[in-house]
């Protein structure tokens, strides 16, 4: 098996190969399935990412999710912790480059809107790769599963295109497994265990 290390060198290449307009394209099929799940439809509250590095384009969820009333947070990066809190936004002018250049709430912001688990919450991953027993493999600093561990009460969903699918990721204790992941091919659900 693949360790970690050599699955995320092989899945960011093959992402770095994709063109802007295949990744629009795509996002674009993700987010139509997204917005018709019963997770997202029933979720008052939608913890999103800023895409970044040839990920998953989440704008469309975020206007989407604006439209519907949803209130929408985005993670903020504490580089002393190593951890990672969300904050409510409701326009994307709230956000500024941060942590690896990725956009995270403004600081003003973080001291207003922070969010406070709660059960209608459907958390949007990114990622690197998945396998197909919905296991997540991201950069490596383990920020979501941290965040996660202690708010299993949240929904998970994580957006990935197909071919970041791998058969199977190497995993550890601390990794938690997504509730579904989408992509602009198909829908994967794994039951809590």
């Amino acid at each position: 098996m693949e360790t970690k290390a050599e699955i995320r060198k092989r899945i960011l290449e093959i992402r770095q190969g994709m063109t802007d307009e295949e990744i629009a394209a795509k996002s674009e099929a993700i987010v139509q399935k997204v917005v018709k799940t019963p997770e997202y439809r029933e979720a008052n509250n939608v913890l999103l990412y800023a895409d970044y590095c040839q990920e998953v384009v989440t704008r469309g969820i975020f206007e989407d999710a604006l439209l519907h009333r949803k209130k929408i947070f985005f993670p903020k990066v504490d580089k002393m912790t190593n951890t990672m809190e969300f904050y409510q936004i409701i326009s994307i002018r709230q956000l500024e480059r941060g942590y690896m250049d990725i956009l995270e709430p403004k600081e003003d912001i973080k001291m207003r809107y922070k969010f406070q688990p709660k059960e209608d919450t459907l958390a949007v991953l990114p990622g690197v790769a998945f396998d197909t027993s919905g296991y997540r493999l991201g950069y490596g600093k383990g920020f979501y599963d941290k965040f996660l561990a202690s708010r299993r009460q949240i929904s998970t969903m994580a957006l990935a295109f197909a071919c970041q699918i791998v058969d199977e990721i190497p995993r550890d204790t601390h990794d938690i497994k997504m509730d579904k992941i989408v992509t602009e091919e198909i829908i994967y659900s794994f039951l809590r265990i």
